[in-house]
């Protein structure tokens, strides 16, 4: 092996013949010469993580995803394994860890968790062998087998039904006044979770909310304020309750201190003024969601996260006949997206195609007094008859 111009001699053992040891020493010296031989050297996998993640351009809250789960999933696991050691056998036994008790708490990791995690590893893996020069000959994650998600069930967003999400709002309004309004808004809206939290009172006229920025975890959980997941603003139109809610607590707000209303004030606050952070909302959600349902019954509330109520909300639009381009518009969604992902809760769209089809049909049908010549033509519905010249 060379190493700054100097030959290093490398043992390997393990050949059947000397014609097979030959060979490999032939292919390592021509690897060596063309500089892309391997040379991990000391390395370790946790230090490798760190530096891989210190030179990714990604945005805030990638980098916050990644950087907690390099240092409370992976490092303690497979941080001291030298990166040359690293192999897929030992990835494998990792995942399968991570599934049986990867959780903070000695309990099992949820499968998208660890599907996470074999994506970063994967992708930092990757990135040693294609580094100047290569640490790694080939990347140990290419055969590894993270678990397969339930394509049905993750395709599918888990939503609640009307009656549960107002069983919920209820409930919330007497046990949990210091968020309802948080929640309501989520849930009357569709709006993104950091959409909601980047809201300043100027940004509510009335009965429109205007949608142009997003709150990211930025360093130590702390909002970041950016653009908005598409890139795109957009105008939300809110009801007569939605209003009332808003009205009421910015009423709640300024009693409090009249610093907290001023134009350029979050709406979704703390007591100081200061923006609510991403991850300390969505567990005060699991934590107001647990206590409802313990109220109420397990059976009466399925388990639900913040993002749940965004899918809660476009499920009972959609599933009340609102036009799909309308919901869309209204979510920052694009419609190729509804259509892929709320396909199963789009009412009567093919028996609604098979109702105008027959109506179609009926017409065509010929009565007593009617020719060929008077019956509507299904071939010219575009217009032309197929072989029709343009």
């Amino acid at each position: 092996m060379s190493i700054g111009g100097v030959r290093k001699p490398k043992l390997k053992r393990g050949f059947k013949t000397r014609q097979e040891a030959l060979k490999d020493m032939r292919a390592t010296l021509a690897q060596s010469d063309a500089g892309t031989l391997a040379d991990p050297g000391r390395v370790t996998v946790g230090e490798w993580l760190d530096t891989w993640l210190a030179g990714l351009r990604i945005s805030p809250g990638t980098r916050q995803t990644y950087a907690q789960m390099i240092r409370v999933t992976l490092k303690p696991r497979v941080g001291d394994v030298k990166l040359a050691k690293l192999s897929s056998t030992r990835l494998n036994a990792l995942y399968r860890e991570l599934e049986e008790s990867g959780s903070t708490r000695g309990k099992p990791l949820a499968p998208r968790s660890v599907r996470l995690a074999a994506a970063v590893m994967s992708m930092a893996l990757r990135a040693a062998v294609e580094a100047e020069p290569p640490l790694l000959a080939k990347n140990p994650a290419a055969k590894a087998t993270p678990p397969r998600l339930n394509e049905e069930l993750a395709a599918t967003p888990q939503a609640w039904s009307s009656e549960q999400l107002d069983a919920f709002l209820t409930w919330a309004a007497e046990h949990d006044q210091e968020h309802v309004a948080l929640w309501y808004v989520a849930a009357t809206t569709g709006m993104r979770r950091g959409e909601l939290l980047a809201l300043d009172w100027r940004d509510v006229n009335g009965d429109v909310i205007s949608v142009y920025r997003n709150a990211r975890p930025g360093p130590g959980g702390k909002p970041v304020l950016g653009p908005t997941k598409t890139r795109k603003s957009r105008t939300v139109d809110l009801d007569e309750e939605t209003v009332a809610v808003l009205k009421a607590w910015r009423a709640q707000r300024g009693g409090l201190h009249l610093g907290l209303v001023q134009q350029g004030a979050p709406v979704f606050g703390d007591e100081n003024g200061q923006r609510l952070t991403p991850k300390n909302v969505s567990a005060a959600f699991d934590r107001a969601v647990a206590r409802c349902r313990k109220a109420l019954g397990e059976d009466a509330l399925p388990r639900l996260s913040l993002h749940g109520l965004r899918h809660t909300m476009v499920t009972i639009w959609l599933t009340a006949g609102v036009p799909v381009k309308v919901v869309a518009e209204r979510t920052g969604h694009t419609v190729a997206t509804m259509l892929s992902t709320y396909a199963h809760v789009i009412p009567g769209s093919q028996a609604a195609a098979a109702k105008q089809v027959a109506a179609l049909r009926r017409q065509s049908t010929p009565t007593g007094d009617e020719t060929a010549a008077d019956r509507p033509n299904l071939r010219v519905l575009k217009g032309k008859n197929p072989g029709q010249s343009a």
